[in-house]
């Protein structure tokens, strides 16, 4: 039996939002969900001393855990999310509501294990992550009004994991969402987004499952990824691929990818 590979709005009442937290959130063992994190790491380092960025998370999903390395560096992270579902769950986390799920697994890991802290860290920086988010709002990186309109503004930083894959059914949606990300971004501001590369070769739909669905996936390569940034204006763009494939179908494996660019100032 072909298999049903869901899509856009069917995000809303098709996505278990508990299922994939328990699926790839509830311990450390998911190397999909693992590879990034020192990386995000390494990127914020980068900013120096800077404690004031502007931070915009694009498809957050029903994660905090893009903005455990970022707290210390922002005044300021706004957490945006298509799913209603997934804005919930982080709304509750912001809340400490008790139905909320835990982090503390991945807290400990980035603020102990990566950055070297104390145990005594790692409650601060849940406190730091909450005094820095801001609003947690709808986007949809489809359209050119992605977010609400007092939130299209220019951010310092755009982060965004595991979105644009799921997000974008082509190549020319992928490209564009690339441009309204290259177009929220201050002038030198920069972007850390992490994805999949897939066999681009291949015509049967890509997908990953969460709970008894399937979700579209995109295709993309280094390449066309490369391109499309370079296209947008991008400059000073970095990748990492990772040597690890996850196999969700026969001969079909994906790489983990994180790339990095800047918006050239004029």
């Amino acid at each position: 039996m072909e298999k049903i590979v869901r899509f856009g709005e069917d995000y809303h009442d098709k996505f278990n939002t508990q299922a994939y937290l328990e699926s790839y959130l509830s311990d450390l063992s998911r190397e999909v969900i693992m590879f990034p994190l020192p990386y995000i790491h390494q990127f914020y380092q980068s900013f120096d001393s800077e404690k004031d960025l502007k931070i915009l998370d694009i498809g957050s999903g029903p994660s905090i855990v893009n903005s455990i390395s970022a707290a210390p560096y922002s005044s300021e992270i706004v957490l945006s999310e298509y799913t209603e579902s997934n804005r919930e769950a982080l709304r509750q986390w912001l809340e400490k509501d008790p139905k909320a799920h835990d982090w503390t697994l991945f807290l400990r890991y980035v603020v102990i294990d990566i950055e070297g802290g104390e145990e005594k860290d790692v409650a601060l920086r849940e406190k730091k992550i909450r005094s820095s988010i801001k609003a947690i709002i709808p986007c949809d990186v489809t359209k050119d009004l992605l977010l609400p309109t007092e939130f299209m503004r220019e951010y310092d930083v755009i982060s965004s994991s595991l979105c644009l894959d799921c997000a974008c059914k082509t190549v020319d949606d992928y490209n564009a969402a690339v441009e309204r990300f290259f177009q929220l971004l201050k002038p030198g501001g920069k972007i850390f987004i992490y994805g999949l590369e897939r066999n681009t070769e291949f015509s049967h739909p890509a997908m990953y499952k969460v709970g008894n669905e399937f979700f579209n996936d995109i295709r993309l390569s280094k390449e066309l990824i490369t391109k499309s940034l370079e296209s947008a204006g991008f400059i000073n763009i970095e990748m990492v691929v990772s040597e690890f494939k996850t196999q969700p179908l026969p001969d079909d494996p994906r790489r983990p990818i994180i790339y990095t660019a800047v918006k050239q100032v004029v």
